[in-house]
Formats: C-alpha cells, sequence, structure tokens
C-alpha cells in the first residue's frame, strides 16, 4: 500500500497513539519473525488482498534501517538492497 488505510491498526489518533495498539504489537512481531502482513482492507470490501500493510513496511524499514541493513527506511532504500542481495 502507498499508504495507511483507514482501518490501519498503526494509524495514529490526535495524541498520537495507536489506533489499535494491541493489533499492531501482534503484527510487529510476527512481520519481525515470521512475514510480511498482508493489508486486511481490501478483504473488508471484498477485494483481493494482495498488498502489505503499510503500518507494517513502515515497521520493517525503521528496523532495517537502524540494524545497517538500509541506507534509510523508504521503499527505494529496501528496492536498491534486494537488487544488490539478488545479483
Amino acid at each position: 500500500m502507498k499508504g495507511k488505510c483507514p482501518t490501519c491498526p498503526f494509524s495514529k489518533d490526535e495524541n498520537g497513539r495507536e489506533a489499535a495498539p494491541d493489533i499492531a504489537d501482534m503484527v510487529r512481531r510476527r512481520c519481525l519473525t515470521e512475514a510480511s502482513q498482508i493489508c486486511h482492507h481490501p478483504r473488508l470490501h471484498g477485494k483481493k488482498e494482495d498488498h502489505l500493510c503499510r503500518g507494517a513496511r513502515d515497521f520493517q524499514l525503521e528496523v532495517f534501517h537502524r540494524i545497517g541493513l538500509l541506507d534509510t527506511p523508504t521503499d527505494e532504500a529496501w528496492e536498491k538492497k534486494s537488487r544488490e542481495i539478488l545479483a
């Protein structure tokens, strides 16, 4: 996803609190230890679920950046690193 969907558990309210912190924490653990998270929003509208959750992806990118895998926490840096690894 290019941005967080309206029902993203990583979305924050006006006080900076996540919409669904328990779900967001569960997804954080899963996307660090098992697999990337697919966005649930399309399913709510009967569409195919084939996009990564933007909130979870932003979290992954930040972790990859902090451990030194990525130069910046961006999709572009991830694509660049993926190309390097697969070359």
